[in-house]
């Protein structure tokens, strides 16, 4: 068959679906192992990756599943991450902690860093890959999770000290930075979340109790033990927390809100007094 029929055809399916017909290029290119921008360049393609686009489609179409949980990849910051059903798949806005926290390494030129919560180890290994010197440790309470950490780590040449904890309990040491992107959900909110990430996303990852607020609670009670003098909190916010959030954090010094691409307010710069 010819890869544009296909493409044009699959396009329409999901229109009619109210889904990005980009998704479909994003299948087509998973399932071809090529670049997107190279598909015009197909002409025929085989029985076999026809059936496996036609299916892959189907469970975007009807399953609402999303793409990197199908091929359990992701791609962030410029790396390739595996993912599956025992991590968060991370998000583009979370690159803008990324940048903020290479910004603040390199201006305090930091040694040590802990990135609580690290799921699939995304940011750790992101920050890691362009501050090569610094020493980081990466905790997470689920094992499957850090199982899942530890192969990016490792598939993406970077050495990180990954340590199963349940947030502080099994941290010993001070860090110059530490970073999270803890489960801010509120517990009420989770069955109105899109069914893309209700369904596919690990709900350990994604539930913060009332008002979303447990994990922030933990981090305050704790980062200052934790802190060398001066050190730097930075940590992923709901659209909706800032307020309180800093509210919690009143006893630090909030050095930055950065918005995400939409505006948004999305990481807290806070300064340990």
């Amino acid at each position: 068959m010819r890869l544009f029929d296909l493409r044009k055809e699959m396009k329409e399916t999901f229109t009619q679906h109210s889904l990005d017909d980009v998704d479909v290029d994003f299948i087509v290119s998973e399932v071809l192992d090529i670049p997107r921008t190279e598909l015009a360049l197909v002409d025929e393609i085989t029985g076999e990756d026809e059936s496996k686009i036609r299916h892959f489609c189907e469970l975007r179409v009807n399953e609402n599943m999303p793409i990197d949980k199908m091929f359990q990849r992701a791609y962030f910051y410029g790396l390739r991450l595996k993912v599956d059903d025992n991590v968060l798949s991370p998000r583009q806005d979370s690159e803008i902690l990324v940048d903020t926290a290479i910004d603040l390494i390199k201006e305090n030129d930091y040694h040590t860093m802990l990135d609580l919560c690290t799921g699939s180890g995304a940011l750790a290994i992101a920050i890691k890959k362009n501050v090569p010197k610094l020493s980081v440790t990466a905790s997470d309470i689920s094992a499957k999770a850090l199982k899942i950490a530890r192969f990016n780590a490792k598939s993406n040449d970077v050495d990180i000290n990954f340590v199963r904890s349940d947030m502080f309990e099994k941290i010993t040491d001070k860090y110059d930075i530490i970073i999270s992107n803890p489960p801010y959900i509120s517990s009420d909110d989770i069955s109105e979340l899109d069914r893309e990430v209700r369904d596919f996303d690990p709900h350990i990852a994604l539930d913060g109790g009332d008002m979303g607020l447990k994990y922030y609670n933990i981090i305050h009670d704790n980062a200052r033990q934790h802190l060398n003098e001066s050190g730097m909190l930075v940590l992923e916010i709901g659209y909706d927390q800032r307020r309180l959030v800093t509210d919690l954090f009143i006893d630090f010094e909030l050095i930055d809100c950065v918005k995400d691409l939409n505006g948004i307010d999305r990481v807290l710069v806070l300064k340990k007094i």
